[in-house]
């Protein structure tokens, strides 16, 4: 199903847009060619009454996994900005440490950004993460834990550290929830069945072109929003793909290797 999210936005929403339309004008068009007769009047306003009440659940549920989905979007883009803050923290304070473990520190957190860049931001990450990204955090907090923190200053610096990478590892275990926290199959199923069953309820009315065309509008912006739902859930690909360059800049500007200083 993610299949179409790797497609450009444009041709992906006009894949699915069409793809709405062809399955909301089909079953209306078949059901009018096997019905032969004049619907009785009762039939008629049954079918409408059903159509009504299961065309406003299936909005209704459309709505809620919608709002939903925009919600962990949105959270996942706040856990990713303390995370990438929180990297910042441990960064300014291995600047501040000035030690001969500064340089060896700075290259093992930018081993860790580099991982999870390189690792966890893929659909098929597990619910733990990477290894790759847990040992270079794991590795990293037991580096600081051994400083030597002969002075207050470095005592100071070193705790906060600590401070920094608990909070940092809050912070990415939240984000890996948050990426697992998709949309239950069950919902697709639930979204489809409805809007079948609403389409299906048009044979009451009239096969004219002018109902066609509503049909299909209808159609098309069901086939949009649901578009638009998969690629909430899925925020690591797609048109809704959740912003690198954070954990990038950081690897730029706060963590790129130093160059030597040149002396006369």
């Amino acid at each position: 199903m993610t299949a179409i999210l790797q497609l450009p936005t444009w041709l992906g929403c006009t894949l699915a847009v069409l793809a709405a339309m062809v399955c909301s004008v089909l079953p209306y068009m078949a059901v009018r060619w096997f019905m032969t007769k004049e619907l009785h009047p009762k039939t008629r306003e049954v079918a409408e009454t059903v159509a009504v009440r299961i065309g406003t659940v299936h909005a209704l549920i459309l709505a809620l996994v919608f709002a939903e989905a925009q919600s962990t979007h949105t959270d996942l883009q706040q856990q990713v900005s303390k995370e990438v803050t929180a990297i910042e923290h441990v960064a300014l304070r291995l600047n501040q440490w000035n030690g001969p473990e500064e340089d060896a520190l700075r290259d093992q957190l930018a081993s860790y950004v580099k991982a999870v860049l390189g690792t966890e931001w893929r659909v098929t990450l597990r619910p733990d993460g990477s290894r790759a990204a847990r040992h270079a955090y794991d590795d990293l907090d037991v580096a600081i834990l051994d400083l030597p923190a002969d002075t207050p200053r470095q005592q100071s610096l070193r705790s906060r550290m600590l401070a920094d990478m608990d909070t940092l590892q809050d912070h990415r275990r939240d984000r890996l929830s948050l990426f697992h926290r998709g949309i239950p199959g069950l919902f697709w199923w639930m979204a489809m069945a409805g809007f079948a069953i609403t389409v299906v309820f048009f044979f009451i009315f009239p096969e004219t072109p002018l109902h066609l065309a509503m049909l299909g509008v209808y159609g098309a912006y069901t086939g949009l929003a649901l578009y638009f739902i998969l690629a909430l859930s899925h925020p690591y690909v797609g048109p809704a793909a959740i912003d690198t360059s954070p954990y990038e800049r950081v690897l730029e500007d706060d963590l790129a290797p130093r160059q030597p200083t040149s002396t006369p």
